[in-house]
């Protein structure tokens, strides 16, 4: 079994415990850290953990593995600092602010024989895998559109002039790392390293950005990625090749994929319940465990995570130049 320290108390946290309850006993959320001890000691009590931390330090000593869910702009630190005690680090996506930041972190755990993986669940899941193995059906592909707008709960509350930190882009947040990313990693996992980027972004008064559209050009394939914060989304993704295509409700949440054949046949692949991030996040972390028992990082998850990054940083470049 794997017991986890977890740094920080918001949702997501909550989420991550519960999915540990998921594992049949594979993994264990045993501690707690925060700046407030109290604030630590109650989220304990509600998740089932044993102890609480206002250091990462001494929380790192008494677990095996280290589940960061804190800001953004935080990762890099708290995982480095946790891969240096030898402990495992399980990072929250997006896994730090920039390339250079998410790249120490898997230097860092290189350097000191631990596991570093980044938390992004949707591409740990059986219906992305569902897609992979019906890409071949598809014939040759020529076009895909993965696209999650959605109208944050935050938004109104920062349009009336509260500061949030979601909307804060000096702690490493944007639409791109915080939505575009569940269907910029999917897209990088399926097709591979575009040979270019192009895109545009929109940007709110303080900076931040609030949502885009990222063009993946493979050269025989485009792929077009629609993201925001700021707005809500009707429209489906859709990957289509010469001989068929799929159709896809959320590349965040998937629950239904259906395939249409080029002669009109039409095949529902999966129609299930409407999914949450807290039925997902299981699978993110019994891949985890998988590579904590190899002793190894898996190269997929490691090199998915550090070409994201890439396009990302590539994507915010461009729009603050």
């Amino acid at each position: 079994m794997v017991r986890f320290g977890i740094v920080g108390t918001n949702t997501i946290s909550e989420w991550f415990a519960g999915a540990c309850r998921a594992t049949d006993g594979r993994a264990e959320a045993v501690a707690v850290c925060s700046r407030d001890v109290g604030r630590a000691r109650a989220f304990a009590d509600k998740v089932g953990a044993t102890d609480a931390f206002a250091d990462l330090a001494t929380m790192a000593e008494s677990v095996d593995a280290v589940y960061i869910a804190s800001p953004n702009g935080l990762h890099r630190d708290q995982a480095v600092l946790a891969a240096e005690a030898g402990r495992h680090v399980l990072v929250e996506k997006a896994m730090g602010a920039s390339l250079s930041e998410v790249q120490s972190i898997f230097a860092a755990a290189e350097r000191t024989g631990v596991v570093a993986m980044e938390a992004m669940r949707n591409v740990h899941t059986p219906a992305h895998q569902l897609i992979r193995d019906t890409l071949p059906r598809l014939g040759t592909l020529r076009h895909a559109r993965f696209e999650k707008l959605q109208y944050s709960s935050r938004y109104d509350r920062f349009r009336a002039g509260e500061v949030m930190n979601a909307f804060d882009p000096t702690l490493g947040n944007s639409a791109l790392a915080d939505i575009g990313v569940y269907c910029l990693q999917p897209a990088l996992d399926l097709f591979g390293a575009p040979r270019q980027t192009t895109g545009a972004s929109l940007w709110l008064d303080n900076g931040f950005e609030a949502g885009g559209s990222l063009l993946l050009d493979y050269g025989t394939l485009v792929a077009d990625l629609a993201y925001s914060k700021v707005a809500s989304g009707l429209g489906p993704s859709v990957i289509n090749g010469e001989d068929a295509s799929l159709v896809l409700d959320d590349p965040g949440e998937l629950s239904r994929i259906v395939l249409h054949e080029r002669g009109g046949a039409e095949t529902v692949l999966l129609d299930g319940p409407q999914v949450s991030p807290a039925d997902t996040m299981v699978f993110e972390v019994l891949d985890f465990v998988d590579q904590v028992d190899a002793g190894l990082t898996d190269p997929r998850w490691r090199d998915l995570s550090l070409l994201a990054r890439q396009v990302m940083d590539n994507q915010l470049d461009r729009g603050a130049s």
